[in-house]
Parts: structure tokens; C-alpha cells; sequence
């Protein structure tokens, strides 16, 4: 009897270890990027990171930008900034990301000091972007692109930082694979077995809490206009988020032109229009006239976006996203030129 529980305690640790051993060098488990807070822009990636998580890259620099570090012969910056969608994430490859692929193909065609600097964090909103540049500066850009959703609207600061906090903002490495994976993923494969969701595993382990919070799809095979709306994110911030008007402010004062890239939800997708709070950016956009980009009149569709997901590029999708900044940011660095 002693025999035979102690085989199977033996078994049992070298299916954990073997399930330690996979996590680890297939998924990349306790090899997250990890996150730092600030008392001014609530969070961010920590610093001179350089990690591979599901098989995709993910580098920070000194200013944790996802970028390698700024140059003396980078004389050309623009600023690219936004939330979740613009960084990224450990589901993107760095050499994935709208930014680099706007960098490279800017230096392929000449621009040898040119660089697209990816100021994001995940859940950010306009106001983190805004306190960040009021601390760190504009880094002598010439333009500045802000790529935002409708849910950025109300996505106000509380200075509350999650980092260590919420498990999608880790401060230090997990001491094993077999935690994490319980500890940050445990409801979300609970409820693709529940549905019988069978997708590649690494679309399933969404990395921000904005993504696992509104993935789950309504069970109203019919749902009325107002459902599908109230299918998006949806922040509780009280008032519109006055980190429009600071960016606008800080462009203004340096000389520096500025434009919003409007990108919808997937539940707008449906809707074929933005919602409530996508409008107010609109308004907002023509009330201080704000150049927007309307996403929905570039053919946007859902095939951009990470399965599961309610707002975030797949790698097709920031594809898509370089496609179409690459004209705009050309036309504006040609006429100051």
C-alpha cells in the first residue's frame, strides 16, 4: 500500500515538473514583463526589459518605451501614444508592432534618424499619457499620433496603482510556472472549458485586465443595439478624461502638430458606428479643432483583432494600423520639411 502511494506521489511531481518545464520554455511563465509604479502616470513597464513570453519579444527602454534605447543620431522622433492597443502587449512580437514597422519602413525609404517611440501601457488612458510627458518631456518629436478607443473617454486616473496589486500588473517574476498559471489564468480556462472554446493556448492567456474583463460574449443570440453597446469596455470615471485637452495643450505649447486615431471596439463593429463615448471624443475633436482619424473609414474590420477580444490588433491588425499612419505621419514630416 505504502508502495503503491508513493509511486504515485512520484508521478504526480514529474507530471508537475514536466508541466513546470513546459509552461516555462514553451509559454514563457515567470518571464513576464513586468511593471513599475509612478506617482504621477499611475504604472508602467519597468525599465531596460528584455523578455520573450509566449514567443514574443517584448523590450523596454530607459524611459520604458517599447523601443530600443533613444540615439544621439535619432533626430526625428514621433511620438506614437496610447493605451494597450499601441503597446501591444506580450501577445505582439516587438518586430510585430505598429511602431517598429512604421520605423523600419520609414528608414528603408531614407529617413535614416527617424524613430516611432511607443509611449503605451496597458488600461492607460489620455491622462497617464499626458502626466508621463509632463515628467519625461517630448523628446524633441515632430508629431504626435494618439491612437485611443471610446472606453478612453472615462478612463480617468485614480492613482491607484495595480502593480503588484492585480496579477496582470506582476512586479517580480512567479517563483514557479504552476502559480502563475493559476494564479493569473485559472477563470479564463475554466470558462473555455466550460463553452468548449478549443483556441491555440496563447490566445487564450490575454495579458491585460481590460481583455479578460470583456471577452466573455452575451448569451443573447439577438442582442439589441443598446446590449451591443453596453458589450464594450466600460470605464467609471466621472466626466471626459482631461487628458485630451493636456495632450493638446503640450502639442500646442512645443509647435508639435497633433492628431487622435479613433479605433473601434468590436462590439461598434456591430453597431457600425461609435458609441456614446466614441462620440464625445468626436465632438471633443471638432469642438478644439483636433485633427481625427475615424477608423471605421480606413475599413476596419474584425478580422484585425486577437480572437476573444474586444479591442486589441492581432498581428495583422497592427499591420493594418502601420498601413494606414505611415501616409499620415509622411504627409506631415514632408510639409515641415
Amino acid at each position: 500500500m505504502l508502495k503503491n502511494i508513493l509511486l504515485f506521489v512520484l508521478l504526480i511531481l514529474l507530471l508537475a515538473g514536466l508541466l513546470e518545464f513546459f509552461l516555462r520554455f514553451q509559454f514563457g511563465f515567470c518571464n513576464s514583463p513586468l511593471y513599475i509604479s509612478h506617482p504621477d502616470f499611475e504604472y508602467i513597464y519597468a525599465p531596460n526589459q528584455d523578455v520573450k513570453r509566449f514567443g514574443n519579444v517584448v523590450k523596454t527602454n530607459s524611459f520604458s518605451m517599447r523601443n530600443e534605447e533613444i540615439q544621439p543620431t535619432d533626430t526625428l522622433n514621433i511620438l506614437l501614444i496610447g493605451d494597450s492597443v499601441v503597446n501591444g502587449g506580450s501577445m505582439t512580437d516587438q518586430d510585430s508592432i505598429a511602431s517598429t514597422l512604421l520605423q523600419k519602413r520609414f528608414r528603408a525609404e531614407g529617413y535614416s534618424g527617424i524613430k516611432v517611440l511607443n509611449i503605451s501601457a496597458g488600461s492607460w488612458g489620455p491622462d497617464n499619457i499626458a502626466a508621463y510627458l509632463k515628467k519625461y518631456g517630448t523628446f524633441n518629436a515632430k508629431l504626435i499620433c494618439l491612437v485611443t478607443s471610446s472606453h478612453d473617454a472615462h478612463d480617468i486616473m485614480s492613482h491607484i496603482s495595480p502593480v503588484g496589486i492585480d496579477s496582470g500588473y506582476p512586479e517580480k517574476q512567479y517563483p514557479l510556472a504552476l502559480i502563475e498559471l493559476w494564479d493569473r489564468y485559472r477563470n479564463i480556462i475554466w470558462y473555455g472549458l466550460e463553452k468548449g472554446i478549443f483556441e491555440p493556448m496563447a490566445s487564450i492567456f490575454q495579458e491585460t485586465p481590460e481583455t479578460i474583463e470583456t471577452t466573455i460574449p452575451t448569451s443573447d443570440p439577438n442582442p439589441t443595439p443598446t446590449e451591443i453597446a453596453d458589450e464594450g469596455i466600460q470605464k467609471d470615471g466621472i466626466g471626459f478624461n482631461p487628458g485630451y485637452a493636456e495632450l493638446d495643450s503640450i502639442a500646442k505649447a512645443e509647435g508639435i502638430p497633433f492628431f487622435i486615431y479613433l479605433h473601434p471596439e468590436t462590439s461598434e463593429l456591430a453597431l457600425g458606428h461609435f458609441n456614446e463615448q466614441g462620440q464625445s471624443i468626436i465632438e471633443f475633436a471638432q469642438h478644439n479643432n483636433i485633427r481625427l482619424v475615424n477608423e471605421f473609414e480606413l475599413g476596419i474590420d474584425s478580422t484585425y483583432y486577437r480572437p476573444m477580444d474586444v479591442v486589441h490588433y492581432n498581428s495583422m491588425g497592427q499591420k493594418f494600423l502601420e498601413k494606414q499612419l505611415y501616409p499620415l505621419f509622411l504627409n506631415y514630416l514632408t510639409a515641415q520639411q
